[in-house]
């Protein structure tokens, strides 16, 4: 197997990964597990984004972080919501709201050093 057909068989299993999580959110949705679920599949989506582009070509490693950072950002102040809005009336719903958005803000921070890897290795 090559090493670029290797890459694409990681981001399919990823992407597979993230469509069982979604699923599995949406079964256990009224549950707090279900955020952390949620943010664990986009997560997912996250990785195999970031496999599909040292797959592809590095030269598109900007719009993927930036489709990343935008899809984090569209998600970041809907997880905080929730964690507001919560806050009083069930705090395990608050407190997994928190827990999701910590694992975004990881995904989020985690594509600068893949990126800068990216550019030192298209350098080099």
């Amino acid at each position: 197997m090559s090493f670029v057909s290797g890459k694409l068989v990681a981001s399919f299993l990823l992407i597979f990964l993230s469509v069982g999580l979604a699923a599995v959110f949406l079964v256990s949705w009224p549950k707090p597990v279900s955020l952390i679920l949620a943010a664990t599949s986009l997560l997912c989506v996250f990785a195999a984004l970031l496999a599909l582009v040292k797959a592809a070509k590095p030269e598109y490693a900007p719009q993927a972080q930036k489709a990343i950072f935008l899809t984090s950002g569209c998600f970041w102040p809907a997880f905080a919501g929730l964690a507001w809005k919560y806050r009083a009336t069930s705090p395990a719903f608050s407190s997994a709201s928190l827990i999701a958005l910590a694992i975004l803000s990881i995904g989020a921070i985690a594509i600068f050093f893949f990126i800068r890897q990216a550019k030192r290795e298209k350098q080099v």
